[in-house]
Order: structure tokens, then C-alpha cells, then sequence
């Protein structure tokens, strides 16, 4: 929505559509489009049933690929869509728009180095214009001999939070918010260990501070749905302690009103990189556990770093805990850091904006 609402501030008559899986949901939420391009289903069945991954993309994103002319600026959005195995269906949108004469600009991307093949680099070298999200991305396109690119903020630090009606809670004592994914859960190298982790962050919590918890979902697409889990952890939570110090927060609020919720809690502890974004960019010091570059380049360059857990890495039930009490100790000096590198931010995404409107005709 940051991106659209950057856009249409600028050029206020553009036409834009997007290009999603989920239409439903993207209208739930009030994406500010003209149009939607959704996935042939048929082929996606097709894909399914006979395990021939790649073999049907174009006709899977063909609505797609048939609405580019030479008058497209085809923006991809997808911060981590060359991270993954799948990243080939990204590759096919666009190399078929780009024979549509479209221009295609990797938007606010980060790619894992070990990721980097060189047909993927080939396939990224066609690009009008990458822009890395944080340094350990852009230094290793660079380092491949890729020229088209340039490292600005990830487009989530301009996200503006709105105001929503604060719980008690909040008035009450300092908060510590907690997200956790289903998606680190599958990719947890023990089973259990990020769930235990959580677990015993708590019990620490309740017994050694005054602080309350908040947990806050920021994924809710049905195949990938934090809020479940962390509804199950609440609900453990409240039958454990004083259900007072707890609070979950409702189900499909927008990602502005989600980050307002952070913005007002004292610390985080975060699975998801934009809940992350959203902490950094309010001054919040968070623990975050990676799975992907991302995380570890966006802690580095926001002072962050020394409190970003590569999943991989997570072996230990009380890693977490000892991570959370360090950023405690430090609380002063990680707000103080966040402060000094959030100062730049505001005119790096208005130097990017500006550049990726230069591209409009």
C-alpha cells in the first residue's frame, strides 16, 4: 500500500493494476487499484497435479502478461521473490512483459547470495532497476558485475501508522510485542525450538519484569496465517498467568494499524521482516529470527545486527531469552542507534520515490 499510495501522491491519475494471488483479501484491505491480474487456477491445478514446477508459469499468469504494452512501468514487489526456489515464475512475468515491451523494476528486493546462479543473475542483469533493501543484497550484485543497481530503504519504512483505540494494557505498563510465523516454524532446523523459545521468553517475562506482552500477527493469508499460532500462545498464556498482562491483538487490522501498535510497545520480538521494518522505523529495539538475508542485512543497517538469530542458529530454548535480556541492558544505547540511522531515512525513500517516477511516462 506504501508504494501504491507514493505513486498516486504523485501521479494522481496513473492507472494501476496488480498482479496477485489473493484478490479477496487484497480488497478486504482496501488496496487502492484499478484493476486486478489473478492466477489462471486451471494451470495452477494442472502444475499440482503433475509436479511439472515451471512448466505451466505463463499460462498460470497469463492475465498478466497479456495486459503489458509499451507503456507499462511493471513495478515487482515481492521484497524476497528471488529468495526461493520458485523464484522462476517471477523470471517468467517478467521476461514475457519485457518482449511486451514493458519496462520491469525490482522493488525493495533482497536475494539470498547462495541463491545466486548465473542464470539468475542474467535473468536479473534485464531488470531497468534493482533496488536493494540493504547492504548485504546490494553488495553481492554488485560483487556479480550487476550495474542496475542502487540501495535505498525498503519502502516499508515510509509506512504511516494509523491510529487505533489503545487496550489498557498499554496504560497500564511497558509492552513487549511478539509475532511468530508459521512460516519459521516449518523451516525451524529442531522441532519445537522456536515455540519453546517463546515459551520460555515469557515465563522470564512474567516472573522477572513488570512488562505486559502483546502479540501481533502481520501475515493472515490462509496458508500462512500467524495469527493462529499466536492465538494458541495467548490462550496458553492466560491459563498460566494473569490474563491482564496479555493482549492479542484483532484479527485483520491494516498493516498501518498494525504498526501503530508497535510503534507504542517498549521492545519487540518479531519473525516477520515488515513487523521488524515497523519497529526499527518507530525507534523500537526489537529481537528479530531470520531465515533469509533479509533479516540480517536490515538489522545491520539500522545498528540492529547483534540481535537478528539466523534461525538456523536457534538450538538453544533460552536463545531468545538471553538476546531479549541483552536488548534490555542495552535498551538506551540500541534507541539511541535507531534513532541516528532512522535520521537519513525519510530523504533516501523520497530520493527513490522520485527516481522510480522518472520511469513513468
Amino acid at each position: 500500500m506504501t508504494t501504491i499510495d507514493c505513486i498516486r501522491n504523485r501521479v494522481p491519475k496513473i492507472r494501476i493494476g496488480l498482479s496477485t494471488h489473493f484478490k479477496e483479501q487484497d480488497i478486504e484491505f482496501g488496496i487502492d487499484t484499478d484493476e486486478y491480474f489473478t492466477r489462471d487456477e486451471k494451470y495452477v491445478a494442472l502444475e499440482n497435479i503433475t509436479s511439472h514446477v515451471g512448466l505451466y508459469d505463463a499460462e498460470i499468469y497469463k492475465s498478466t502478461i497479456k495486459a503489458a504494452t509499451s507503456d507499462t512501468l511493471a513495478l515487482s514487489v515481492g521484497g524476497d521473490n528471488y529468495c526461493y526456489p520458485a523464484w522462476h515464475r517471477w523470471r517468467c512475468i517478467h521476461e514475457n512483459i519485457l518482449k511486451m515491451g514493458a519496462r520491469d523494476i525490482l522493488w525493495s528486493c533482497s536475494v539470498n547470495p547462495d541463491m545466486l546462479s548465473k542464470e539468475m543473475v542474467e535473468t536479473l542483469s534485464t531488470y531497468e532497476l534493482i533496488t536493494a533493501r540493504e547492504s548485504l543484497t546490494y553488495e553481492t550484485l554488485c560483487n556479480k558485475g550487476l550495474k542496475n543497481v542502487k540501495k535505498y530503504p525498503d519502502i516499508a519504512f515510509g509506512l504511516v501508522p494509523k491510529p487505533i483505540s489503545l487496550p489498557m494494557l498499554f496504560e497500564e505498563r511497558s509492552v513487549i510485542a511478539i509475532n511468530i510465523s508459521p512460516l519459521i516454524i516449518r523451516r525451524e532446523k529442531s522441532n519445537g525450538i522456536v515455540k519453546q523459545n517463546i515459551i520460555n521468553l515469557i515465563k522470564y517475562i512474567m516472573e522477572n519484569t513488570t512488562y505486559g506482552i502483546a502479540f501481533i500477527p502481520h501475515v493472515i493469508m490462509p496458508m500462512d496465517n500467524d495469527y493462529d499460532i499466536l492465538l494458541e500462545i495467548y490462550n496458553y498464556c492466560c491459563s498460566e498467568y494473569s490474563k491482564e498482562r496479555f493482549f492479542m491483538a484483532p484479527y485483520k487490522l491494516s498493516a498501518a494499524e498494525y504498526k501503530y501498535l508497535i510503534a507504542h510497545c517498549r521492545f519487540g520480538v518479531f519473525a516477520r521482516t515488515h513487523a521488524a521494518i515497523a519497529a526499527y522505523s518507530s525507534g523500537i529495539p526489537c529481537v528479530t529470527i531470520g531465515y533469509s538475508v533479509k533479516a540480517q542485512g536490515i538489522g545491520n543497517d539500522m545498528g540492529m545486527g547483534d540481535y537478528v538469530i539466523p534461525l538456523n542458529e536457534l538450538e538453544s530454548d533460552s536463545k531468545i531469552t538471553n538476546s531479549v535480556i541483552a536488548m534490555i541492558e542495552n535498551e538506551n544505547d540500541l534507541r539511541g542507534k535507531l534513532i541516528e540511522k532512522n535520521r537519513d531515512i525519510p530523504h533516501n525513500l523520497k530520493k527513490m520515490q522520485q527516481e522510480i517516477l522518472s520511469y513513468v511516462k
